[in-house]
């Protein structure tokens, strides 16, 4: 991968220039409006997504593994926006799709207010779940585009730091909100903040030339890039383990009477992220993926195995701040490393393979894994996954470490 040494040669030149002219260089005007409009978009859907069990279950008598359903057909939903998108940018270009996004997303917002039924919520989360995953592709492929190339790993860290911000404030914002305001008055705010978002768009300047020549809407080219699948299997198998802390946090820590501490853990994640991103993507530019996937993975597996033994609330946090630092980094340097598999014409295709894989693995760990509680418990399960996570350190070198220069 001779390009990609130069590449981070280049970066390597430029790093003595100082941190400050390097913000200034990544933090254009466009940067800034995506990432905004990142961060918004993604607040609203983990607020969505940590209250929606709830209220199916209220509103509609469902039961609790319909009634979660309703959380996750707006990951099926997002799985659906992100693949389509990448065809869809080639052809309409990136400002087009990405108007088009946050429209649907206004719409399917805003149709809640007609959902009389159980089966129409379904479909007002799966829509809403495919705005946001087109939403979230033609952010990600704007940032790609607008950030000079020697600093797309700083640069990719900066923008994916506004969705570990979302980690933190959207499930802390509808824990709280729901037991404040009605539900209704929950999704108005949702509404509004989809409002907000297409106002933010028009603050776009000109954006470099995106559309390339488009192939066959049946061609899976168009839609993914086969050069990005193999590092995509690794994030896969490693956002089981993510998926399943998603999903199972609160009754892992009801269980264990740590209910208290658990509001904090995902607020833990999100500083420990924010605090190590800039240096994983500095440490990319300069010195390559290696470096930072191995001790991200181990620290990764060791955060569930601190978790899997957690019984006092010191522990549970220090579990949150490991898995910040491990996991709170996989997202940002994996989709730089995508990006550097390719070239430009093909950065939308690279975005939405990492992120196919990535949110599959997410809706996949809590519905593989949570078979077995029944038999070995929450620890046990943890156990299991940080286990997977050290095999993913294999994988990784196997599909990729080994050819990364």
């Amino acid at each position: 991968m001779p390009d990609r040494r130069i590449r981070r040669q280049q970066a390597a030149n430029t790093a003595n220039v100082g941190t400050w002219r390097t913000l200034r260089e990544i933090c254009n005007r466009n940067f800034s409006v995506v990432t905004l409009i990142n961060l918004l978009v993604m607040t609203a859907y983990y607020l969505i997504f940590v209250t929606s069990t709830a209220y199916a279950r209220d509103a509609f008598a469902a039961s609790l593994s319909t009634a979660g359903f309703t959380a996750g057909i707006m990951v099926i939903g997002c799985l659906v926006g992100r693949f389509v998108t990448g065809n869809l940018l080639s052809i309409f270009g990136c400002r087009m799709v990405l108007f088009a996004g946050l429209l649907l997303y206004v719409v399917s917002m805003a149709g809640f207010f007609l959902v009389d039924s159980l089966g129409l919520l379904l479909a007002q989360r799966f829509w809403a779940g495919v705005g946001v995953g087109v939403i979230g592709t033609a952010t990600g492929t704007i940032v790609a585009y607008v950030i000079p190339q020697r600093h797309h790993g700083f640069g990719v860290s900066l923008f994916s730091m506004s969705t570990a911000l979302a980690l933190a404030l959207g499930p802390f914002l509808g824990i709280t909100l729901s037991t404040r305001i009605g539900y209704a008055t929950l999704m108005w705010v949702n509404v509004g903040i989809a409002l907000v978002c297409m106002l933010i768009f028009f603050g776009l300047a000109a954006l470099p030339s995106m559309r390339h020549r488009h192939r066959s809407f049946f061609s899976l080219n168009s839609y993914i890039d086969p050069r990005v699948v193999r590092f995509s299997l690794v994030a896969l198998v490693v956002c089981l383990s993510y998926g399943c802390v998603q999903a199972f946090m609160t009754s892992f820590a009801a269980e264990r009477a740590l209910s208290g501490p658990a509001s904090l853990f995902f607020l833990l994640y999100a500083v420990a992220a924010l605090a190590t991103r800039p240096l994983t993507g500095r440490l990319f530019d300069t010195r390559g993926e290696n470096v930072i996937f191995y001790p991200i993975l181990l620290l990764t597996a060791l955060s569930l195995i601190l978790l899997a033994r957690a019984e006092s609330g010191w522990m549970l946090l220090l579990a949150g701040l490991v898995l910040g630092m491990g996991f709170g980094n996989f997202q940002s340097v994996g989709q730089a490393v995508s990006l550097s598999l390719v070239s430009r014409s093909r950065f939308a295709q690279a975005t939405t393979t990492f992120f196919i894989f990535f949110d599959m693995g997410i809706g996949l760990g809590p519905y593989i894994f949570g078979f077995l509680v029944p038999s070995v418990g929450y620890g046990g399960m943890y156990q299991a996954l940080a286990f997977t996570v050290l095999a993913a350190l294999g994988l990784y070198y196997m599909l990729h470490g080994r050819f990364a220069g």
